[in-house]
C-alpha cells in the first residue's frame, strides 16, 4: 500500500489489517458473511483509512499554521483510530506527530509522555526499531536541561542508519555535549555532520541540505568559540540566516543568541547587542503568537525542525516548562541587548 507522506521520513507498510474470525455460532456467524459477500468489510475499511487520512492532514495543516494544540488533538484522533484498528504502523506515526506538536508548543514535558505511550503501544505490536521517536525524546530531554540523557538517546540515533533523523540528532548531541563542557560529543556530531556533506547529500531536498549546513555551522562555531571566536561568530550567522531562509525560527533565535556571545568575545559590543536585540525580540514574537493560539494549553524525508525548538546555550532550564524556558530566553537575551523592548509594537509599548 502506498503510505501516504508525513512527518516522518516513510513510514512503515501496513502489514495488513486485523481481520475478526468467523464464530463459531451459525447464526452470529451469519451476518459477517454477508458483510464479506456485499463488499462491507472492505467498505469499512477503506473508510477508516480516508477518516485516518484526514485526521493526519487536518493536523500537518493545523501545524503548518501555527495552531498547535489543534493539530495536537487531531493527531490524537488519529492515534485513538490507530488503537481501534490495532495498527502499529499508525500509532507509531500519530504519536510521533503528537510529540513533535507537543514540542513546537513549548510542552517537552507532555511530549516526553506522548513517546512513552506510543513506545508501550507498538512494543505490543511489532518490535521494530523506532530512531525517530529516540530523536523527539533527545529533544524534549535537552529542553528540560536533562543533557546527559539527551546525548545518549541522540548518539544512539547515530547508529541507527536513517539519515533524516541523524541529522537532526547530531545536533542535538552537539547542543547536548556543548552545555555539558564534551569536546568528544562535540566533534563526534560535527563528524557526523560532515559525513552526510557528501555522497548522503544528493538524497537531500534543497531546504534539507541547507538545514543540514546551518547544524554543522552551529556546532563548528560551538567547538571553535574558544580558539578562534571571529570565525565563530560567522558560522553562527550563516546558520542563522539558512535558518531564517527555511522558517526554522526558534532555530535561528537560539543561533543569533549564540553569534551574539561570539560578538561580544570577539570585542564587538554593539554588534552583540544588536544580535542579542534580534534574537530577543524574534523569540518573544515567537511566544506571543503561540499564546494567542494555544489559550487553553500551558517528513516526507526530513524530519520537522519543531523537534529542536530548543533554548539558548547558558540558559538553565532545569525544573523549567518549555514555555518556561522560551520565556526566560527572550527575557535574558533583553537585557543583554541593553533592555530593549522585547514586543515593540504592541499598543501600549511599556513591557521591555
Amino acid at each position: 500500500m502506498t503510505r501516504r507522506i508525513g512527518k516522518l521520513a516513510v513510514r512503515p507498510a501496513r502489514s495488513g489489517l486485523y481481520r475478526p474470525g468467523l464464530l463459531r455460532g451459525a447464526v452470529l456467524a451469519l451476518p459477517l458473511l454477508l458483510a464479506a459477500c456485499g463488499g462491507g468489510a472492505e467498505k469499512t475499511t477503506a473508510q477508516d483509512d480516508a477518516t485516518w487520512d484526514q485526521f493526519m492532514t487536518a493536523g500537518e495543516d493545523s501545524f503548518a499554521l501555527g495552531r498547535y494544540s489543534v493539530a495536537a488533538t487531531q493527531y490524537r484522533k488519529a492515534a485513538d483510530l490507530a488503537l481501534v484498528r490495532d495498527s502499529a504502523p499508525d500509532i507509531a506515526e500519530a504519536g510521533y506527530d503528537l510529540a513533535v506538536s507537543q514540542l513546537a508548543a513549548n510542552q517537552p514535558a507532555q511530549a516526553l509522555n506522548t513517546i512513552t505511550a506510543t513506545r508501550q503501544a507498538v512494543a505490543l505490536r511489532q518490535t521494530t526499531p523506532m530512531p525517530f521517536l529516540d530523536l523527539v525524546e533527545a529533544a524534549a530531554r535537552y529542553r528540560l536541561g536533562q543533557y546527559a540523557q539527551a546525548q545518549e538517546l541522540a548518539a544512539r540515533v547515530l547508529t541507527a542508519g536513517d539519515r533524516a533523523a541523524g541529522m537532526r540528532a547530531a545536533l542535538v548531541l552537539g547542543l547536548a555535549a556543548d552545555h555539558r563542557g564534551d569536546a568528544a560529543g562535540l566533534r563526534q556530531a560535527e563528524a557526523y555532520l560532515l559525513g552526510q556533506g557528501g555522497g548522503g547529500r544528493k538524497t537531500l531536498s534543497m531546504p534539507q541540505q541547507q538545514i543540514q549546513q546551518a547544524a554543522l555551522d552551529e556546532i563548528q562555531a560551538r567547538s571553535l568559540r574558544g580558539s578562534d571566536p571571529a570565525r565563530a561568530r560567522s558560522l553562527a550567522e550563516h546558520a542563522a540566516a539558512l535558518l531564517q531562509d527555511n522558517g526554522v525560527y526558534r532555530d535561528m533565535s537560539r543561533v543569533l543568541a549564540l553569534a551574539a556571545e561570539l560578538a561580544r568575545a570577539s570585542g564587538d559590543q554593539p554588534g552583540a547587542r544588536a544580535l542579542w536585540a534580534r534574537a530577543a525580540q524574534s523569540a518573544a514574537a515567537q511566544n506571543k503568537t503561540s499564546a494567542a493560539i494555544l489559550p487553553a494549553v500551558p517528513s516526507s524525508a526530513v524530519v520537522h525542525p519543531a523537534v529542536l525548538a530548543v533554548p539558548s546555550v547558558g540558559t538553565s532550564t532545569a525544573g523549567a516548562s518549555g514555555a518556561d524556558v522560551a520565556q526566560d530566553d527572550a527575557a535574558i537575551w533583553a537585557r543583554k541587548a541593553g533592555d530593549i523592548a522585547l514586543r515593540p509594537f504592541d499598543t501600549d509599548n511599556t513591557t521591555p
